[in-house]
């Protein structure tokens, strides 16, 4: 008897504490999840063939990355709750039957005495009713639609700091990959470079020392070269991870592509809403104020913010209509037998309810809510402090890295100037090997620099228009 207590104690507590999953069930799931990514992953490159472009990167994340779930979700269910609010104004349709038996004296509805009732009776009735004044569900509708209005409003704001996002990983992924790009070429260079100097040793027009720094360049141009490629996994992994592939996966980005992000128009709001293209020309001249300016006027996280004023405003309404009564109109008709008894009729009338007893909490229904519409106001004040500071660094920024861009260019102009001029003062016994070398070096820096600067100033841009509010690529 203690044996069969024990193993039913023991059963029972396996139960309670659930089973633990087995290594091959974390197999199977591990398995189903990287075939299923790779396939996915493979199918989207097989049907796309050639370089991802940023705009496709941008699609990709809208549609297959979990960051917009959440906020998709919430969308959808605030419609929801709307179509919830709505129900309130519509009829309700009641139908009721009844089957019963009597057996002696028997009281039907409405309060009619029947005698020496016997047998089964039937009973069916058929109630309409129509609210006619019902002030708090005209504004928890009211609600409702604020609450739609705010939750699609902060879903497109999550789609743009998305795109950010992409845009950020897409650029540290096309950096990585043109490092990779030049450490190779350099490396190719290098080598003939070293193979140059031992000819030359060999034929007594070179120094051993000189042959040894070529080696030695050619040796920092393999390390560089492979930790070019670990930085370009890492960054593509990265950028995998955000558009829900394969991180493992291998493909090639089209760098250029988030050049195009300074090709896209500008549009300036006014307060009537008409939108106004700006040149660039006339971009490079606007002032940081009239940025500011449009930040405030187009950000959808300050549209969603006075959404919420007014919903905070719908609320003390509300409050105030719980002093009102509720007003519904009804029409419904009977019929009631036993046996050869039988009786139906009609009715209709008006229905008002008051509650009386339900002041105090009213009052401080709306003394809460008077409270909460005065804390959204100055948090909407708090969030158009924060987008002026947003775009005033946004645009300082993008003005940085535009300076940097003709300062680059200019710099790699000149470093290839040079290193022409040192090779060419090299073959003609005028230059050291030594003094060619830094020239390549300089030429090759100047160079990485430079495609680092303009992709730079296109995610700034990138940045700069998520901090309006703009939409890329429209």
């Amino acid at each position: 008897m203690k044996d069969l207590n024990k193993c039913l104690t023991l059963a029972f507590a396996a139960v309670l504490s659930g089973c633990a999953t087995t290594v091959k069930e974390r197999a199977g799931a591990s398995d189903e999840f990287r075939s299923r990514l790779v396939d996915e992953t493979r199918a989207y490159f097989e049907a796309n063939p050639g370089r991802l472009a940023l705009a496709n990167a941008f699609a990709l994340a809208h549609e297959r990355t979990l960051k917009l779930t959440s906020q998709e979700l919430e969308s959808e269910l605030a419609r929801i709750t709307r179509a919830s609010a709505f129900s309130a104004f519509l009829p309700n349709v009641e139908a009721v039957y009844g089957r019963y038996r009597a057996d002696g004296d028997a009281t039907l509805p409405p309060y009619v005495r029947v005698r020496d009732g016997h047998g089964w009776g039937d009973e069916a009735a058929l109630v309409a009713t129509q609210p006619v004044f019902t002030p708090v569900a005209w504004v928890m509708f009211a609600e409702s639609t604020y609450g739609v209005r705010i939750k699609d409003l902060v879903r497109e704001r999550a789609r743009e700091l998305l795109d950010v996002q992409v845009a950020a990983c897409f650029y540290k992924a096309a950096i990585a990959e043109r490092m990779v790009e030049t450490y190779r070429l350099q490396l190719e260079s290098g080598v003939a470079l070293t193979n140059r100097v031992a000819h030359l040793e060999e034929e007594g027009y070179a120094v051993p020392a000189e042959r040894a720094r070529a080696e030695a360049r050619m040796a920092a141009d393999e390390l560089g070269l492979h930790e070019a490629v670990h930085s370009r996994d890492k960054a593509r992994s990265d950028l995998s991870s955000i558009l829900s592939f394969w991180p493992l996966a291998e493909f090639s980005l089209d760098g250029d592509s988030i050049l195009g992000v300074t090709e896209v128009p500008w549009g300036f709001t006014d307060t009537n809403g008409v939108v106004r293209t700006v040149s660039r020309d006339e971009l490079e001249r606007t002032e940081l104020a009239e940025f500011v300016w449009q930040g405030l006027l187009q950000r959808k996280d300050l549209f969603a913010a006075d959404e919420a004023v007014n919903l905070r405003k719908a609320q003390i309404v509300e409050a105030l209509a719980g002093f009102l009564p509720n007003i519904v109109l009804g029409v419904g008709g009977s019929h009631t037998s036993i046996e050869s008894f039988s009786m139906k009729g009609w009715f209709g009338g008006v229905t008002g309810v008051w509650s009386l007893f339900s002041g105090f909490r009213t009052v401080q229904d709306y003394r809460a809510a008077r409270a909460r519409s005065e804390a959204e106001f100055k948090l909407r004040e708090d969030r158009m402090l924060a987008v002026v500071t947003s775009v005033a660094d946004a645009w300082r920024n993008w003005k940085e890295t535009r300076d940097r861009v003709r300062a680059a260019v200019k710099l790699r102009e000149a470093a290839a100037l040079d290193y022409a001029d040192a090779e060419r003062r090299y073959d003609d016994g005028q230059e050291t090997l030594n003094r060619v070398l830094d020239k390549l070096t300089d030429k090759d820096a100047a160079e990485v620099r430079a495609i680092s600067a303009e992709y730079a100033a296109a995610l700034a841009e990138i940045t700069l228009r998520q901090a309006l509010g703009m939409k890329l690529y429209e």
